[in-house]
């Protein structure tokens, strides 16, 4: 029984049939990524463009391999993904992040995580997240309920900033922004009871929706970050919306994932902190 229900018509069946078709394969998709990391991060980049040529080339394969992996069983799809030309298909479409995390990719850390969002006629209806070093499978259907490797999941219930584990946003391109991240920081510090971050967004969002984390503010998020993680968190419980509350879909620029619980007490805290910093 699914935490959420469906608000929208959509074809269950065929949603159902495309989401367990990539779990099914997941254990192929993990072996193919560590074969990759493995290939990246053993050189060490000399250079930030060595570097970026690595993660470019890294999504680039992995990418590769994805959209041939789906369009052998379902060639009518469209297909987004990151750095690849768009993809035209029918009512279906996936939403593909090969890699997010990819800097601790290249680098040969073990947190990052593979997303596939999954929309019919543009609204988010699954999605899958793979992340390869632990060997974990989060996904959800709408109005399915959202699972790890097979065993329900749901949201943490802690209602209180002091008992909160939050990540931070940090976005890496930051330095015109400073005194806004500084505002939100100090206000986090204040009430919260402390900071994780993985440096992915994605697999932040699954660990709130497992209920480990409660709350992630961030910024500069694109489509293929969200697109899966917002039906797995739906359907865990918890909520993904603007600093407005406004329920996520694509083109936001900022986002707040949470437990759901927290949520409104987080958007008050950063409206708060922020308007400090525009007063100065």
């Amino acid at each position: 029984m699914g935490i959420s229900s469906p608000t929208i018509s959509f074809p269950i069946d065929e949603t159902i049939k495309r989401i367990e078709y990539v779990k099914a394969n997941a254990m192929g998709i993990i072996h193919e990524a560590k074969k990759i990391q493995r290939e990246v991060s053993s050189v060490r980049s000399e250079t930030d463009a060595d570097e970026k040529e690595r993660i470019d080339s890294a999504d680039g394969k992995l990418g590769d391999i994805l959209i041939r992996f789906l369009q052998k069983s379902f060639p009518k799809d469209g297909i987004i993904c990151e750095d690849k030309p768009t993809i035209d298909g029918g009512d279906f479409k996936w939403v593909l992040d090969p890699v997010d995390g990819s800097m601790n990719f290249v680098r040969g850390l073990p947190l990052y995580a593979i997303s596939f969002g999954l929309e019919h006629r543009e609204t988010p209806v699954g999605g899958v997240v793979i992340v390869p070093p632990q060997e974990s499978v989060y996904s959800a259907v709408m109005g399915e309920g959202a699972y790890k490797n097979g065993e329900q999941i749901r949201t943490s219930r802690i209602s209180e900033l002091n008992r909160a584990i939050f990540s931070p946003n940090l976005p890496t391109k930051r330095a015109h922004m400073i005194q806004e991240i500084m505002a939100d920081l100090s206000g986090f510090l204040t009430y919260a009871r402390s900071f994780r971050r993985t440096g992915s967004f994605v697999l932040d969002a699954c660990f709130i929706a497992e209920g480990v984390m409660d709350a992630i503010w961030e910024k500069t998020v694109k489509h293929w970050d969200v697109s899966a993680i917002s039906v797995i968190l739906a359907e865990a419980g918890g909520k993904l919306t603007d600093l407005n509350g406004v329920h996520y879909y694509t083109g936001l620029p900022e986002l707040v994932a949470s437990n759901g619980v927290l949520h409104s007490e987080i958007l008050n805290l950063l409206k708060t902190v922020r308007s400090t910093v525009s007063r100065n």
